[in-house]
């Protein structure tokens, strides 16, 4: 096969093998510029029958927007047939390269048309350095099936590679095996060959029953019960020491937030931020601007005046990690872009990713712990990383003995709590009448004062 490329790095661009048209694109410099809705089509040629597959290779970067990470997805054809779908290129400040696997059925004989498709939905530019096609990496033999790469690039807990075996299955009628190499960091490969083992299939396990949690809240009234009902759990298992930032008016009310931020305040964090925020986490804000404890560890959430991206809100930690050890790359680009929206826990931060974004506008959460050699799960939404911990919570707690509350502290704390579900969070806070017993079994007092915050 004749050499195939787009070389957009030099100017003009160079050409092996084909041509190129361009709609909303324009060469830049070094690379080629797809803006939303633009495209490249590269024209190739391939003499005789065509092979059962090529590799496609990209080498691009998306540059960020403002202060802001950009983001824009392409799609990628041949000839129609789609190679990969909403593809995002890895953020950085380089560029990077990605290899698709282009099936000999969306080939042809003669000249095919790959094209390159930016997203309408794109936030920024794609830039795109080069394109290569050339023949599968699988490399030269009889009739490859497909190559798998397995890349160990972390370990946790211990000092070599805790991996004694790898399994690949097929469902090919006579397998034959497969061969390859591995290659230790710093070590020449070593070849390997794999044989081929009849599987015999495992008894289906029995279905286990999997509670369903609480539906994830997204709107003010919603936060608020959902809150109200984790700040009564809490409450009545955490110890004294774990409560030691609640204030005894929010122990009467039953609530560990505070006042909602209004529209205002989130507007305006939105427009320090220069975007808008996904909508559970700024429900969250509407329905209390911060928050104590809202797992074990996690003591203290931003309010709308401090919360920012990592790094700028808190540059000794983004440091830590742009700088980190070798192999955090991943973890890098996403410290980033990442906002963050904790302020105070054990050694770990809760984050949002502005760059992974569902179709109803939220934004993929965190938690990043200095404990933990990399980034915990990815939840789908801010609202999904607290029930995940308020799940965890419960486990953490339920082997605790529950202290009773006196009864006669029921019902302001019943009182309270519902006067918060519906907003009235200042009326919530009003005096108490005269003789109210606290609800922590405190010696009754006159009156309750403001919630106020306090520093750690």
């Amino acid at each position: 096969m004749r050499a195939t490329f787009a070389d957009f790095t030099v100017d003009p661009p160079r050409f092996g093998n084909g041509t190129a048209r361009y709609r909303r694109c324009r060469p830049d410099r070094e690379r080629l510029a797809i803006g939303a809705g633009g495209r490249v089509e590269f024209d190739f040629a391939l003499d005789g029958e065509p092979p059962e597959q090529l590799t496609l290779t990209l080498v691009a970067r998306v540059p960020p927007l403002g202060e802001s990470p950009g983001r824009a997805p392409v799609d990628i054809t041949v000839n129609g047939h789609a190679v990969i779908r909403d593809f995002t290129v890895p953020g950085g400040a380089r560029p990077r390269e990605a290899a698709f696997a282009v099936p000999g059925e969306a080939l042809a004989a003669g000249v095919n048309t790959l094209c390159v498709h930016g997203s309408a939905e794109a936030r920024g530019l794609l830039w795109l350095h080069r394109i290569t096609v050339e023949p599968s990496r699988i490399g030269a033999c009889a009739r490859a099936l497909w190559e798998e790469r397995l890349e160990i690039t972390r370990n946790a807990g211990a000092g070599r590679v805790q991996l004694a075996r790898v399994r690949f299955f097929t469902a090919a009628a006579r397998p034959k095996g497969f061969v390859g190499h591995g290659r230790r960091a710093g070590e020449a490969p070593a070849g390997y060959r794999g044989t081929a083992v009849p599987a015999t299939p495992a008894p289906a396990p029995a279905p286990v029953p999997v509670p369903v949690p609480p539906m994830a809240p997204r709107t003010v009234g919603q936060w608020r019960a959902y809150l109200a009902e984790y700040s009564a759990t809490i409450l009545r298992v955490a110890d004294e020491e774990e409560l030691g930032d609640v204030s005894d008016e929010q122990r009467a009310v039953g609530w560990l937030g505070y006042e909602g931020a209004d529209e205002e305040s989130i507007l305006a964090l939105e427009k320090r931020l220069g975007t808008r925020l996904p909508p559970s986490y700024r429900a969250f804000l509407g329905a209390s601007d911060g928050w104590l404890n809202i797992s074990p560890f996690m003591w203290r959430m931003r309010t709308a005046e401090t919360v920012g991206w990592l790094r700028e809100t808190d540059p000794e930690t983004w440091s830590v990690i742009r700088g980190g050890a070798a192999g955090a790359g991943d973890d890098t680009a996403f410290m980033d872009r990442a906002l963050l929206v904790s302020e105070e826990g054990d050694a770990q931060h809760w984050l949002l990713d502005p760059a992974d974004v569902s179709e109803d506008g939220e934004w993929a959460a965190y938690i990043w712990a200095s404990w933990y050699p990399a980034l915990g799960d990815r939840h789908a939404s801010f609202a999904a990383l607290v029930a995940e911990e308020r799940t965890g919570f419960g486990d953490h707690t339920a082997h605790e003995a529950a202290a009773a509350r006196p009864e006669s502290a029921e019902e302001p704390v019943a009182r309270g709590r519902a006067e918060t579900l519906r907003g009235e969070a200042r009326k919530a806070m009003a005096p108490c009448p005269p003789g109210t017993p606290d609800p922590r079994t405190a010696p009754a007092r006159s009156s309750c004062s403001p919630i106020r915050r306090s520093a750690r």
